[in-house]
């Protein structure tokens, strides 16, 4: 599979002569690497390359203006920057670094940049050597060092023209640049070599083979845990309930209908996790008993007896070991007290409260609010946010404080 498979890669192009070498370089994240790579361009850029080539490379439109032909503002400057793992500018212009250390945005790249978070912002300067040694560029270039974009250094060597020479300028080469983005996406895998395994989306109980008993969950909560912890480095593995949303095929998935079915299933791969979640709605009624096949509408009874189905994380609660547990708790009236009965009832290590009474945060949309109480009775609220954004934080939390 390839290293950068799903991930998300922004190459910001300047208008430099080494603008050729970042073709092949695009070519190398796309085609051998598998990244998923949207390439904008300056005005300047495309005075020594068309987009064109970036385009068959790329399989994307080349982003070179900041507003369509129809004069109306996009906000897709800003979503592409937020959904992105990296911003890359190959090659980086004396002028680009100039704008971004000055808070410059006159047009779609410096503007993107403008609102990216400097910890993914990369620039590869490639210039001229004096213009490498200008003192105005250097000032530029130790600002933004300091404000945490990263910079892999121009290389010495011989440069563009013969009336050049040799000097400090040139851009880094090809294999330097893949070893940087290997290294910062390894380093950026703090969840590297953990096993995970995540419960989503309901289970149902069958009342007649076609009638059941279940509850409005999608499972997106579920599926964005189990894409935070395969995008922080772990390996997953998602016990699937019949949601309304698909998982990724990237993800291990092991489908289930029931909630014997999901206990069985959490319980076959319980040994080997060193986290669990219980993400899951689990259904927490079932019938008595299931009818043989469809139950006619003459005959179905006035009253259905009803019992309650298997408790799957008081079980694994009961069963940890050296697992990290976290469960979560739907609560919408003394939501904290409530939860932490459930915490210490269940030996939970965290438990992640869900009140879905709150706008936003109900079953089947995409935002969520959360509160995470932990063993210690200290807690964490997480506003309003996507549930992908909800699930890094959660992913990110239960790392820093106990895995």
């Amino acid at each position: 599979m390839p290293k950068l498979k799903g991930k998300k890669i922004l190459l910001g192009i300047s208008g430099g002569i080494a603008v050729y070498k970042s073709a092949s370089l695009l070519r190398r994240l796309t085609r051998d690497l598998g990244a998923e790579v949207q390439v904008i361009m300056t005005d300047s850029a495309q005075q020594f390359m068309t987009p064109l080539i970036f385009e068959t490379f790329s399989g994307k439109k080349v982003l070179t203006q900041m507003f369509e032909e129809t004069n109306l503002v996009s906000t897709r400057h800003i979503d592409l920057v937020q959904e992105s793992d990296l911003f890359l500018i190959i090659p980086a212009t004396l002028n680009i670094i100039g704008k971004v250390a000055h808070g410059i945005a006159d047009d779609i790249l410096s503007t993107m940049l403008s609102v990216a978070t400097p910890e993914k912002v990369c620039f590869a300067p490639a210039m001229n050597k004096n213009m490498y040694s200008n003192p105005a560029f250097q000032q530029n270039l130790a600002f933004l060092k300091a404000k945490a974009y990263k910079i892999i250094d121009a290389e010495t060597g011989a440069l563009a023209t013969n009336i050049e020479g040799e000097g400090k300028g040139r851009l880094a080469d090809e294999s330097v640049i893949l070893d940087w983005i290997d290294n910062y996406f390894s380093q950026s895998l703090p969840l590297k070599g953990k096993k995970v395994l995540i419960s989503a989306g309901p289970t149902r109980e069958y009342i007649d083979q076609l009638r059941f008993i279940s509850n409005p969950s999608s499972g997106k909560m579920g599926i964005a845990l189990a894409e935070a912890a395969k995008d922080l480095g772990a390996d997953v593995h998602l016990v699937y309930g019949p949601g309304s949303e698909l998982p990724p095929e990237t993800i291990n998935r092991h489908d289930v209908v029931t909630t014997m079915d999901m206990k069985n299933a959490m319980l076959k791969k319980y040994e080997w996790a060193d986290i669990v979640i219980m993400a899951a709605a689990v259904e927490d009624i079932k019938p008595v008993s299931t009818f043989k096949g469809k139950l006619k509408k003459e005959s179905i009874p006035n009253s259905l007896a009803l019992e309650t189905t298997e408790d799957i994380l008081l079980e694994l609660g009961m069963r940890k070991k050296k697992q990290l547990l976290i469960g979560f708790s739907v609560e919408n009236e003394d939501i904290l007290e409530n939860s932490r009965k459930k915490l210490e009832k269940k030996k939970l290590d965290f438990i992640v409260i869900n009140n879905p009474s709150e706008p936003g945060a109900g079953f089947g949309v995409d935002t969520n609010k959360v509160i995470i109480l932990d063993s210690d009775n200290k807690t964490i609220a997480f506003p309003l946010s996507t549930k992908k954004d909800i699930a890094k934080k959660i992913m990110l939390y239960i790392k820093e404080k106990k895995a």
